[in-house]
């Protein structure tokens, strides 16, 4: 059905986290969104969540493109039940969907589970967001970022910070057993003094 180089490197692509980095008008969003339309079509039963920053851009950008995949091909078309234009929902005969949806932040982002996950210039997307989607998201995360350097020092970045988190979090743990130590200490030295005090009368 598709077959630019793009295309293939998403849909058979065995990692779990995906960043497809370009620039404006790459292709990169279009591809992705075959390979996920490939996908729901040959595995029943997936549920495919596409992501933007906000409703209108997404109407604007992944949507647009996906109803001009859709229109584009009969072969397409019979595989597809209904298309939801309110809820904005892909629903196909095999029992799988895709969605395009947004969210305000990572509270609301905790709503649904889903197979696959396409985040749309994702360098657009609070970080927390991502975290609370990828989570929920069994098979497969993908990305696409216009600026090519932004989502590599973005995941980078936050690594970094996980790092640093985690060591200090390490250094409390180890300076909470010194101070339990201590707290100990103290208490065998006082009972000692007090001990003394009696002996001395």
């Amino acid at each position: 059905m598709f077959s630019s180089i793009l295309f293939n490197q998403n849909y058979k692509t065995t990692a779990q986290v995906v960043v497809n980095q370009g620039g404006t008008s790459s292709g990169k969003t279009y591809a992705i969104l075959q390979a996920l339309f490939c996908l729901a079509c040959t595995q029943p039963k997936v549920v495919i969540t596409v992501v933007g920053q906000d409703i209108p851009n997404l109407k604007a950008g992944a949507l647009r493109d996906a109803l001009s995949i859709y229109h584009s091909l009969p072969i397409l078309q019979k595989l597809v039940k209904s298309y939801n234009r309110t809820e904005r929902v892909f629903e196909f005969t095999n029992g799988s969907i895709i969605e395009f949806n947004s969210y305000d932040n990572w509270q609301d982002a905790k709503s649904g589970k889903r197979d696959y996950l396409f985040i749309n210039e994702a360098n657009g997307i609070p970080w927390d967001v991502y975290t609370e989607l990828s989570l929920r998201t069994k098979k497969r995360v993908s990305t696409a970022s216009i600026v090519a350097s932004v989502m590599t020092t973005y995941f980078e970045l936050k690594g970094d910070i996980n790092e640093v988190k985690m060591q200090q979090e390490a250094q409390t743990r180890v300076n909470e057993i010194r101070l339990k130590v201590l707290e100990g200490q103290v208490a065998v030295l006082q009972t000692q003094v007090e001990q003394l005090k009696k002996h001395r009368y």
